[in-house]
């Protein structure tokens, strides 16, 4: 692999594809990272300026699209009109200043489960398409299965070679642990704050029989280079295939953390989302030999620690 572009590289998951590249192709490799602070992807003409100056300045074989607008809780339910607008512009301007400027670049797209219907049974690839997302989610997911099209008939049209995988949720060191974001991050800012504070009690959103599918965000960069290294076009799941209920999580937070205290579940108070999501993963073991490698308590233990380690250090809060 040459040099790279990550777009959405200020993210969660875009920090740790960046320092993973750099420290896997070395000092000489040109690796390009941009968030929302570097170029306004919402904006076509800088979209393609930046990506002309690019194409002039370095060579890049691989562009890595995760630039997204999105947050947790019910935020979705009450701005679907700007989530799908920002998505959809920052997807059709990166699509067309690839094609435009970066042609002979292999384009890997982050793409997000919510696109899937609700059911108790993991999800496989042939569900993406002819089902209904969930109602609260559906300008997000329609904007990401927008990705994929466009992806498509970039590829019909001109014959550009790109991929793209679809994650569940993705948890690691570097995370939100805000109480308003995703449901592992928020817990584990909620168990640690809670020891270093004394306090006697932790309160848990929803009755914690809700289920999701998480993923380490290491094992999540080891699948997106996976995938952006082998010649499949379409979208492949990649995840652990198996769903936790909040309740476990809570249990293996609780225990990570070393707080003693009482946990009391709020079942009527808060919006928790979808009851069940998660992954058929068996196209990714048997295509591109992946597999996660983290076990989820694991993972935890470590995201617990590096936390500690931040509010240490007087961040985090």
């Amino acid at each position: 692999m040459g040099g790279a572009l990550v777009a959405g590289s200020t993210g969660f998951i875009g920090s740790h594809l960046v320092a993973r590249l750099r420290r896997e192709l070395g000092p000489g490799a040109r690796i390009v990272g941009i968030g929302s602070g570097d170029v306004d992807l919402t904006d076509r003409d800088a979209a393609f300026a930046f990506f002309e100056r690019l194409a002039a300045q370095h060579q890049i074989d691989h562009v890595f699209h995760l630039a997204a607008l999105y947050k947790a809780g019910d935020w979705p339910v009450h701005h679907p009109a700007t989530q799908f607008f920002a998505n959809m512009s920052m997807n059709v301007n990166a699509m067309e200043a690839w094609a435009r400027h970066l042609p002979g670049a292999k384009f890997t797209s982050v793409v997000s489960y919510c696109m899937y219907p609700a059911k108790d049974t993991p999800h496989p690839e042939s569900e993406l398409w002819g089902h209904e997302p969930e109602d609260y989610l559906f300008a997000y997911a329609f904007a990401k299965k927008g990705l994929l099209i466009g992806q498509r008939a970039y590829r019909q049209e001109y014959g550009l070679e790109s991929t793209s995988v679809v994650l569940p949720t993705i948890f690691g060191p570097g995370d939100s642990f805000a109480e308003n974001s995703h449901v592992v991050g928020a817990l584990i800012g909620k168990f640690v704050r809670a020891v270093r504070d004394g306090a006697t009690e932790v309160e848990v959103w929803g009755d914690g029989e809700q289920r999701r599918e998480f993923l380490y965000v290491e094992d999540a960069v080891d699948g997106i280079l996976a995938a952006a290294r082998h010649s499949r076009a379409d979208a492949l799941n990649l995840g652990t295939g198996h769903a936790h209920s909040v309740r476990e999580l809570v249990e293996m937070i609780h225990e990570a953390s070393g707080f003693r205290g009482a946990v009391r579940y709020q079942p009527h108070d808060r919006f928790v989302g979808v009851k069940h999501r998660a992954l058929d993963v068996t196209r990714a073991r048997t295509e591109l030999g992946w597999t996660a490698k983290t076990a989820v308590k694991a993972g935890i233990e470590a995201t617990v620690r590096s936390y500690r380690e931040e509010l240490a250090r007087g961040g985090g809060e």
